[in-house]
């Protein structure tokens, strides 16, 4: 048994009992008879699923937007943003072509090519953050492929997972292609060795991921691991507006309430201008004040679980005890938590080592430019970069040296249907979205054709 818990008040929303083992094997052979009829339907009917079920999520979206800010505390708008994302990645897959899965080698055989089929059941262990986007990215390529998907939740975004399965029922879907597995931590094991399970996606933690990878490996499943991060914002001397780049930091750093793998955790920042970009975030951070969620005018939440917000506070501590600079102190408010901004020299062990997920923006100086490809490496995560600067053919040859697995050039770092997301180092493996992941999951089936 367990709970969800509402982090404005931490009063029990519901309770929940997680399922038997008998109940886990029914679910899995229910995903293995869909999978058996859905792997032969048309690429044609499946994208007509598809699109029964965004106009469904569509029609739901009221529902859907209040379960995500009741169960995790995000501001209702962010709530809204996240569905209407999750729409329009639905859209993104139902627009490609059936081409994708077939890539043609041109050799000295009479033909010779290669076919991207489905493989299975993948298990999806997903986060809280974004409990209905990061489900939807890890699904419709899955499904758009021909696998059948069965998700583990966060235990604490539970109903936004059940008001989601019950949309894909509404869809019309075949019964067990999208099924919710309310399960405990000591069962996801025997689940991944389980021979109906053929692929895992993970995205969460890098200590869990770690521990999802090493199972996957001794029960040779294919899997994504989709981890954590310490994305830097570098800023370079040459931006005109500073006030226009210190707001568009602080709104990177800031959405969902910091709890996000992709915010800019580092602002890594000319020397020169360092001062009145720290002035001009603190102005701009001020602004996020704590407010009724289901108010529009509201831009940022809480932290989702009493836990995690020690965690925060421990770790911004932590920072000021190994020198960290205060420029904007926390306050700490029950899960809420007043946005704070820390300056710190680049031999703060913590801020290097750990993924720092909730509102404190942290602030490295550099001199020259040569240092910002080191300032930026030194962390074991390497998810994404941000460069901002006049001089893209400079930013390009910066980039060429930094290690993560996505750059933006004077934009943000974010997730994009159109791009391969993920990254390197404990950033994890794998990517998901664009029509790349769709061969996350598949057998890269090879056809060599001779005449006798």
């Amino acid at each position: 048994m367990f709970q969800t818990i509402n982090p404005v008040d931490n009063k029990v929303l519901n309770t929940y009992h997680y399922l038997s083992s008998k109940n886990i094997n029914i679910k899995l052979y229910e995903a293995q008879n869909a999978y058996q009829k859905w792997k032969n339907y048309s690429f044609n009917s499946k994208v007509q699923c598809l699109r029964r079920l965004y106009s469904c999520i569509q029609k739901n979206k009221n529902l859907i937007a209040y379960s995500i800010t009741q169960e995790m505390g995000k501001p209702i708008t962010q709530s809204y943003a996240e569905v209407n994302k999750s729409i329009n990645l639905c859209e993104y897959y139902c627009d490609l072509k059936k081409s994708i899965f077939f890539e043609k080698i041109f050799t000295e055989y009479k033909d010779s090519y290669v076919i991207f089929e489905s493989i299975g059941s993948i298990l999806g262990i997903m986060p809280w953050n974004y409990p209905i986007w990061q489900t939807i990215r890890s699904t419709i390529p899955n499904l758009l492929l021909g696998n059948v998907i069965l998700i583990k939740p966060s235990i604490n975004t539970t109903e936004c997972s059940l008001i989601l399965e019950k949309i894909f029922l509404e869809s019309d879907f075949p019964k067990g292609i999208f099924q919710i597995l309310l399960i405990d931590i000591n069962q996801i094991e025997s689940v991944i060795a389980h021979p109906i399970i053929q692929g895992v996606t993970f995205t969460g933690s890098t200590l869990t991921g770690g521990i999802i990878g090493s199972l996957s490996g001794k029960y040779i499943k294919k899997s994504i691991l989709e981890l954590g991060g310490n994305d830097a914002f570098v800023v370079l001397k040459d931006v005109k507006n500073i006030k226009k780049i210190a707001k568009i930091a602080t709104k990177s750093r800031l959405n969902n309430t910091g709890q996000t793998c992709i915010s800019a955790k580092r602002f890594v920042v000319d020397k020169s201008i360092i001062d009145d970009f720290i002035e001009a975030v603190i102005q701009e951070m001020k602004t996020y004040n704590k407010g009724n969620l289901y108010d529009e005018s509201t831009k940022i939440g809480y932290i989702s679980r009493s836990d995690l917000s020690e965690k925060l506070y421990q770790q911004y501590k932590t920072i000021i005890i190994n020198g960290g600079k205060i420029c904007l102190e926390i306050i700490k408010d029950g899960n809420f938590f007043y946005p704070s901004l820390l300056k710190v020299e680049n031999n703060n062990c913590i801020v290097k080592e750990e993924e720092i997920f909730g509102p404190i923006g942290i602030i490295f100086p550099f001199s020259q430019e040569k240092e910002i490809p080191d300032i930026v490496n030194n962390t074991p995560y390497g998810l994404g970069t941000s460069i901002w600067t006049k001089d893209l053919e400079k930013a390009e040859k910066i980039s060429r040296k930094i290690n993560t697995g996505m750059i933006f050039i004077n934009e943000v770092v974010k997730s994009d249907p159109r791009f391969p997301f993920g990254g390197v180092k404990k950033s994890g493996y794998g990517r998901e979205l664009s029509d790349l992941t769709i061969k996350e999951f598949s057998n890269w089936k090879t056809v060599i054709i001779k005449e006798l």
